[in-house]
């Protein structure tokens, strides 16, 4: 069975897209038609492809076919412009299917920048090889350090320093000045730690952001391992999760320290309109200070064996400090 109302048809079982897929087939390739949108991503679940990555790869795409470095010639005659939407479905269609240039694109943005070369780079938006989500660091300062510290770089789900949030335990994240890049490490360690602790029991982060207070969360902990657990042992959960992560990394050779930002996404050089108009992301105070707090090095963003020990994660300690 077929359905659609307009230029596009979709099989049985395509779904409406959420925000993330919207805003990276829509927004992020000036694309305003919807059903262009829904399309892209029932090709994308079909094959089993994240919209966010697939999406910012096509508007590298774009972007590079607008700026002159490839063609038609190199797109298989694919008029890769803003918002052409037949042009976007066409080439997402294309990248599932490693067909033409779509075998170029299959891979994401870094690898995508490498092949077309020509000074590609400087377009491909990425941390590490993993494309952004559409969430702006410009507007929201924390997500700089989610996108570049957290061992899963560039997710926007990973972390948090609202300190209004209604679900954290009370008086629990630190009043500090949100329109400052300072003061933010302590609030930054906490939120992220919490967070962990919700994505481990399975939860849906917007239930988790709809709650009053942090003791729904508890009580559930409570009812499925029967420990009186505490809020302060669900913290130190989230920190032994956040260093048992950080730790496989440094033991596999992995920096962030040394992952490159891209300028564009901090403002460097600052935009000129729009709401974040004027804003430079000082991702430096921010990480320096959340590196402090957690106790990692300010250099290799390696754990200290003091917190690793006190974490009781004593075999993690012998790997990463024989």
């Amino acid at each position: 069975m077929k359905a659609g109302t307009g230029e596009y048809e979709y099989a049985a079982g395509a779904r409406r897209p959420e925000y993330e897929t919207t805003a990276m087939f829509g927004t992020n390739c000036l694309n305003n038609n919807l059903e262009s949108i829904i399309k892209a991503g029932d090709i994308c679940d079909r094959y089993g492809i994240d919209t966010i990555s697939a999406g910012a790869t096509i508007a590298l795409a774009i972007e590079c076919f607008e700026k002159g470095l490839i063609t038609k010639a190199d797109t298989d005659g694919i008029e890769m412009t803003w918002g052409n939407h037949k042009a976007i479905v066409a080439m997402t269609e294309k990248l599932a299917k490693r067909e033409g240039f779509g075998d170029v694109l299959a891979d994401g943005v870094k690898v995508a920048a490498e092949k077309i070369g020509r000074g590609a780079d400087e377009y491909a938006i990425h941390v590490g090889g993993q494309e952004l989500p559409a969430h702006d660091p410009k507007h929201a300062f924390y997500f700089a350090t989610s996108y570049k510290m957290d061992p899963t770089p560039d997710r926007h789900f990973v972390g948090s320093e609202l300190s209004d949030a209604p679900a954290y335990p009370s008086g629990l994240l630190p009043k500090f000045d949100l329109k400052s890049f300072a003061g933010r490490g302590e609030a930054r360690k906490l939120g992220s730690n919490f967070n962990h602790v919700v994505v481990c029991t399975g939860m849906c982060l917007f239930v988790f952001w709809a709650f009053p207070n942090v003791e729904p969360i508890a009580d559930f902990v409570r009812a499925i391992t029967g420990w009186e657990v505490t809020d302060d042992e669900l913290l130190k959960t989230g920190e032994r999760i956040s260093n048992i992560r950080q730790a496989f990394n440094i033991r596999e050779g992995l920096n962030p320290l040394e992952f490159k930002f891209p300028d564009r996404v901090l403002g460097k050089p600052p935009l000129k309109e729009g709401p974040v108009a004027g804003v430079t992301v000082d991702e430096d105070t921010m990480i320096r200070e959340y590196l402090t707090t957690m106790d990692w090095d300010l250099k290799t963003a390696k754990p200290s064996k003091k917190k690793l020990l006190e974490l009781g994660l004593e075999d993690v300690a012998q790997e990463l400090w024989p």
